[in-house]
């Protein structure tokens, strides 16, 4: 196991809350894809978290989808789910139908951490004229080019705003958006990172163990929480092979354990009881 912050580093605080409490819980979902969320998929994960006490909450990246500001746009079926979109609706869709509901199940703080479709705002280097031109009007609107400012990302009101790569808790678990969304992601993270930790990205909920001289490892991919039955840019039909749930990841002062959780139809079996959405 790699070594522990000590006290003159950036996390000593949190590691003197694990100190203090003896245990350390954080709940990790990603992949809401705002315009898109699965809002019965959120509402069970509201659920645990109004029932259940954790230290941390964190949004693994891909808030919001932004499916117009993208070179792939071609390939999105305009009708259904995306029948009257704009890119400032998402933005307000996001923020009351996602971020505030999640505010008030919990008194934990909020991490929300970059994926790549929520670099489509933050980084639209690559974009060409057509995608630029609407992003400009979403700039215009909020009259600002952050996106924590876009999406009233507040440290006031428990929301810390996280543009690193990858995030790590008490210097033993990786978290960070990924890039892999091949079906051995989990296991080639293990590799890259060489260690233990969580992604989202694939849209799969799985898991990848692997035991060293050193120590046993685990890498967990937290699935989505979009709609998962009408993909915008799959012909009608056709099923994803993705999976809807979170990670719960419990830190002590000797190590951790870390748990996915299946999301089915809005209801998922947490710590002995039933949750619905």
């Amino acid at each position: 196991m790699r070594p522990r912050f000590n006290e003159t580093q950036s996390d000593w605080w949190k590691q003197k809350q694990l100190f203090d409490k003896q245990l350390y819980k954080v709940l990790i979902f990603s992949d809401c894809h705002g315009w898109l969320a699965d809002l019965s998929a959120l509402r069970c994960i509201n659920q645990v978290l109004q029932h259940n006490k954790f230290d941390e909450v964190i949004i693994n990246g891909d808030v919001t989808d932004m499916p117009y500001i993208s070179k792939h746009n071609q390939k999105l079926y305009q009708e259904g789910i995306l029948k009257g979109y704009t890119e400032v609706g998402e933005i307000e869709y996001t923020k009351e139908q996602i971020l505030k509901p999640l505010r008030l199940s919990t008194d934990a703080k909020i991490r929300v951490r970059l994926g790549n479709h929520d670099e489509r705002i933050t980084n639209p280097y690559n974009l060409g004229d057509k995608q630029l031109a609407r992003l400009a009007v979403l700039y215009k609107y909020y009259n600002s080019t952050k996106y924590n400012e876009m999406l009233s990302l507040n440290e006031s009101d428990g929301f810390i705003y996280d543009e690193s790569d990858v995030y790590n808790l008490f210097n033993i678990f990786d978290v960070t958006h990924g890039l892999s969304l091949n079906k051995t992601a989990a296991e080639k993270n293990i590799y890259e990172y060489m260690g233990s930790g969580s992604t989202g990205h694939t849209h799969r909920l799985n898991s990848k163990y692997l035991t060293n001289r050193k120590n046993p490892y685990v890498w967990l991919e937290s699935g989505c929480t979009r709609l998962t039955k009408e993909v915008e840019f799959f012909p009608t039909g056709k099923t994803a092979d993705w999976q809807q749930g979170f990670i719960e990841v419990v830190f002590t002062k000797d190590g951790f354990f870390a748990q996915p959780t299946l999301i089915m139809n809005g209801e998922c079996y947490y710590n002995g009881i039933i949750y619905k959405g």
